[in-house]
This record gives structure tokens, C-alpha cells and sequence, in this order.
């Protein structure tokens, strides 16, 4: 009777004081110059249906007031050396004590319900929810996932505390930053893991400098990816270079138009000369003549 009490005790939510719903919930943001973003993320983590154990914001080595505002909310602030979002989302992760781990990042927030609706997805063997990409996002396997990204948004992710742990935390390697959530849903179906997907419960509203916006940089993660992933699941080498030449095709469009012509460049003597690569191949003309053919487009397109 007494270890009945002991277990039915209600744990005080570290933000409040008041019970924690169950299963317990760490709300992990991890923050980098924020100090105009960090507010709203902040209050919209304090604002879930579902009673967090608590709110941990991660400073990642910010050079404005993002640790100052944040200490302005009943929260538990961590500073950190610069490190990158992996590196802030592990030290989140590692000071948290609930037993699922929501991510959150600085840019975004969270409808007030997305906790509550994403625990009702927990079923036996679901160790992660994330927003679907696409129907029937939930039941692919890891060579589809391996083909295309089809992991959730970090803002959008509950995922069991025991599980990050045990697939050793995200792969904080700058080399891999922009891409490191994928790497986590690859290793994560790699280990047999299972995941439910819902609706979009959050606000994705990226900074100027969100590295989504990095063309190159991106599909550079995106290759280290493709290695690291690969060794570990062993695959043949024709695989592996089937699926970096699609992401080096796939990229082509956005290096030319972001006019990281001397990337594109790189990328195209990598893919060779044939018949898919041909158009992409203006980007060794000059970057005033693709200025002003731009230019001749965008005039045709007022008339």
C-alpha cells in the first residue's frame, strides 16, 4: 500500500510548482541570438494543455540578451560555448529529467495543444512523434528514409528521453549542422525504432539567418551525411552514390539561384556531363550574364 502512495505521488512542475501531467515533459529550446525570437517560443511552451515538468533554454555562446530574456520566464537557462543546435539540443537533453523530450527552436512555436495531441499518439513501440511530411509518413522504413528526408521538424519532435540516450544523443559534428535531425531519424530507424506522425501543431517561422538558407552549406551536411549514415548500415557503394548524385541535382536550382555559383560549379564536375546535368551547366558563365538574364525575366514577367 505505501509503494502504491509513493508511485502516485505527483511530481511539482519545475516551472510552477504545481503537479506535472504524466508522462512527464521537458520542453528543450535551444537558442542562438534570440534574444527578438526566444520570448515568443518561451510562452508558447508555457502556454501547452499538457503541464510540462519543465522549460530548459540552451544559450548556445549567444552574442546578444537571449540568455537575459530568457531568465525573465520561471525556466531553467543553460549557457553553453558556442556549439550548434545538436550540441545545445544534447546539453538540453542531458540536464532534462522527463521522460519525453520536446525540441523547440528559438524561431518557432507550438499551438497550445501540439504536446497533448502528440502524446495521444503513444502507443506500444512508438518512441518518437513528429509532424508528418506527407501521408504515410509514419510507416516508412529506413531505406526510405535513407532515399528521402522524410523526418519531422526538431520544433515538431517528442521523442522518448531512454531512446535519445541509448542512440547516443544528436550528432553534434559541425560538419553535419542543418542535417543532424535527419541523421537522428536515420539511426534511430537503423536501431528498428518506431515513430507516429501527426498534423502540424507548430509555427516554423525562421530567422534571416536560419542555415536552411544555405544552399551549399546545406547539401555539404547533407553528403557528410550520406557517409556517416552509410557506414554504419554497411551499404554498397552504388547506393551511396545513387542517392548523393540525386542531392547534388536536387541542390543545383538553388546554388545557381542563390548565385553560389563556385559550389555549383564543384558539384557539377562531380556529376559529370550528360543529359540531366546540361542545363545546369549556365553556371559557368559569368554571374553578371546570369544577372541579367534574370533581369530580362523578371522585366517580360511585369509587362
Amino acid at each position: 500500500m505505501l509503494q502504491q502512495e509513493v508511485q502516485a505521488k505527483p511530481v511539482l512542475s519545475r516551472i510552477d510548482g504545481r503537479p506535472a501531467d504524466r508522462p512527464l515533459v521537458s520542453a528543450i529550446i535551444p537558442a542562438y541570438n534570440a534574444a527578438q525570437f526566444i520570448g515568443k517560443s518561451i510562452e508558447s511552451a508555457l502556454a501547452q494543455s499538457h503541464h510540462l515538468l519543465e522549460i530548459i533554454v540552451v544559450d548556445d555562446g549567444s552574442q546578444d540578451e537571449t540568455a537575459v530574456v530568457a531568465e525573465g520566464y520561471p525556466i531553467t537557462v543553460i549557457r553553453q560555448t558556442n556549439g550548434g543546435p545538436a550540441s545545445a539540443r544534447n546539453a538540453g537533453a542531458e540536464a532534462a529529467s522527463g521522460e519525453w523530450l520536446a525540441f523547440l527552436d528559438h524561431d518557432d512555436s507550438w499551438f497550445s495543444n501540439k504536446t497533448e495531441c502528440q502524446l495521444a499518439c503513444v502507443g506500444p513501440g512508438v518512441d518518437a512523434i513528429f509532424s508528418e511530411k506527407s501521408p504515410g509518413t509514419g510507416e516508412v522504413t529506413f531505406t526510405e528514409m535513407f532515399e528521402r528526408n522524410l523526418g519531422g521538424n526538431p520544433s515538431s519532435t517528442i521523442i522518448r528521453a531512454q531512446t535519445l540516450r541509448d542512440l547516443g544523443m544528436f550528432d553534434d559534428d559541425p560538419a553535419l549542422m542543418g542535417v543532424d535531425d535527419y541523421n537522428l531519424w536515420l539511426r534511430f530507424l537503423l536501431k528498428d525504432h518506431r515513430f507516429a506522425t501527426t498534423s502540424t501543431y507548430y509555427n516554423f517561422t525562421p530567422d534571416a539567418n536560419h542555415y536552411g538558407g544555405n544552399p551549399d552549406k546545406m547539401l555539404a551536411a547533407e553528403l557528410v551525411n550520406i557517409d556517416k549514415v552509410a557506414a554504419l548500415a554497411n551499404l554498397p557503394q552504388d547506393t551511396v552514390e545513387r542517392r548523393k548524385r540525386r542531392l547534388r541535382l536536387g541542390y543545383m536550382p538553388a546554388l545557381i539561384s542563390a548565385r553560389k555559383l563556385q559550389a555549383a560549379r564543384g558539384q557539377l564536375k562531380a556529376l559529370g556531363f550528360d543529359r540531366e546535368t546540361a542545363k545546369y551547366w549556365v553556371a559557368f558563365l559569368p554571374e553578371w550574364t546570369l544577372n541579367l538574364r534574370r533581369g530580362a525575366l523578371n522585366e517580360i514577367g511585369r509587362r
